[in-house]
């Protein structure tokens, strides 16, 4: 069934239960996922996908769609979740994405760095004791 919903302002229609990551990923949305995967579902491990459900943070990709909900993926509790939740995965990596031989469009955490717009990690990236 069909059911109406709010999108940062702007009325949708969707599938009643369909995932909240799908809309956004089909959208376009500038809000990031790592670890999610339509194929394989919510993950839950990486919380990048962090967005405002009536007024509570909740992971996109654990979100089904219901009547009347109202999503806010810009605001600043959840650019905030997003932020804090991608540079601890970024603690991890070293953000030199310019200069990646993995950049050719097909690496998520560059993608994710691009779409964040992203200059620099504020977490800062510790290399490993060991090889």
């Amino acid at each position: 069934m069909l059911v109406q919903f709010t999108l940062d302002g702007e009325t949708l229609e969707a599938e009643e239960g369909s995932r909240l990551s799908d809309l956004l990923i089909m959208k376009n949305s500038a809000v990031p996922h790592v670890c999610y995967h339509q194929q394989l579902g919510a993950i839950q491990t990486c919380d990048t996908c962090m967005v405002e459900a009536d007024g509570k943070l909740v992971r996109a990709c654990a979100t089904t769609i219901t009547a009347a909900m109202k999503i806010l993926t810009q605001s600043g509790k959840a650019k905030s979740a997003q932020r804090v939740a991608f540079d601890h995965i970024l603690a991890n990596h070293l953000l030199y994405c310019t200069v990646c031989d993995n950049n050719n469009g097909n690496c998520t955490v560059h993608n994710a760095t691009d779409r964040m717009a992203l200059e620099h990690q504020k977490i800062p990236f510790k290399p490993k004791p060991y090889k």
